[in-house]
């Protein structure tokens, strides 16, 4: 079945209201859509590897003005990589730029009370809901304990003043793979509105879709959500019910994003097969872009957006800035998408273009 949620409007804002102040509303400020994980600017290491403030508002201004939705402090935003008083400076000066734009915050950690802490924090800076990983750390003892997983989760949507999606990503929480039933079975929490899965796999989303269906009709949920964390799966992911997709390819091609969320969302509306055809044309180039990016990292994405749109400076240490090989890489296996992304930019009108 096709999404029934709307996708964000050409503004990047939503129709509902939205959270602020760090008490939640009625109606989360949480459509479904396109959301783009961003890559946080730092200052060179010269500078002290300090916040980029004014580059990080440009680039989040940029994105929610192709109509996306932010997300910060994901694993895209090296959110181990900061502090909790850089985590608070970013999303509130993203909350300050964009005061209707839907903004998620990563704030998950190594341990339950110190994700409690920051889930509070990105709520009270004007984060309208966390993303939550599990705790890697010590995966080889809680890996596979159901009731550790299950209370640390729990805990934290209890005690968030704003609605928490999970974040399944193995490859970043030292292995841990939370399963369907365990997903399910957190996602009963009245405060657990959906996930993110970056394990890609698809059967598995359709069972969590089904899961907060049942349960957002049960404990009168006002949104639910089950998105992909790669863009190449969004065309199957949507078939099967999911709402979009928090993509890091957005970074760098959020109108071509948009436009496909709006294709696959309007060929199921309409049974258009037409479109449906357009939008399978149109995944296979998002596919490919989206398999670059992976290959390239937060480096890649770093030196992309530096060498098509804006300085965005290098990861923290002790990542490294990508090497000459990835350059290349990136500038063969992405000419094709960008040149569809500057032709979409150009017709709307944005005032950032790819360079040429």
């Amino acid at each position: 079945m096709a999404p029934t949620a709307s996708p964000l409007n050409g503004n990047g804002s939503a129709s509902s209201t939205h959270h602020t102040n760090g008490s939640s509303t009625s109606q989360p400020n949480v459509p479904g859509g396109i959301y783009v994980p961003i890559v946080t600017p730092f200052l060179s290491k010269e500078q002290g590897e300090e916040l980029d403030l004014p580059t990080l508002q440009k680039h989040c201004g940029r994105l929610a003005s192709a109509g996306c939705g932010i997300v910060l402090m994901g694993t895209n935003g090296e959110a181990s990589h900061m502090t909790r008083e850089e985590r608070q400076q970013v999303i509130s000066t993203v909350r300050k730029l964009l005061p209707t734009t839907p903004i998620i915050a990563g704030t998950g950690t190594g341990s339950l009370k110190e994700t409690i802490t920051l889930t509070k924090d990105a709520a009270q800076a004007g984060a309208d809901a966390v993303l939550v990983i599990a705790p890697g750390y010590f995966s080889a003892a809680i890996g596979k304990n159901q009731h550790a997983l299950k209370e640390y989760f729990t805990e934290v949507a209890s005690a968030s003043p704003v609605p928490v999606m999970l974040y399944n990503f193995p490859a970043a929480a030292a292995g841990i793979d939370m399963d369907s039933d365990l997903l399910c079975s957190i996602a009963e929490h009245p405060n657990v509105i959906g996930g993110k899965l970056t394990c890609s796999q698809i059967g598995k989303g359709a069972r969590l879709v089904s899961a907060l269906q049942a349960q957002a009709a049960a404990h009168a949920k006002p949104v639910w959500h089950v998105w992909p964390g790669f863009a190449d799966v969004l065309l199957p992911a949507m078939t099967i019910g999911m709402t979009g997709v928090i993509a890091g390819t957005g970074n760098l091609f959020p109108h071509t994003l948009v436009e496909l969320y709006m294709l696959i969302d309007a060929a199921f509306r309409e049974k258009d097969f037409g479109k449906l055809e357009q939008a399978q044309k149109l995944q296979e180039l998002v596919g490919r872009a989206d398999w670059c990016m992976a290959k390239a990292g937060i480096a890649g994405s770093k030196w992309a957006l530096g060498h098509w749109f804006y300085d965005m400076g290098v990861p923290r240490r002790p990542l490294q800035p990508l090497g000459k090989e990835g350059q290349q890489m990136m500038l063969q296996e992405l000419q094709e998408a960008m040149e569809h992304e500057r032709r979409l930019a150009e017709t709307k009108g944005d005032k950032f273009v790819a360079k040429a």
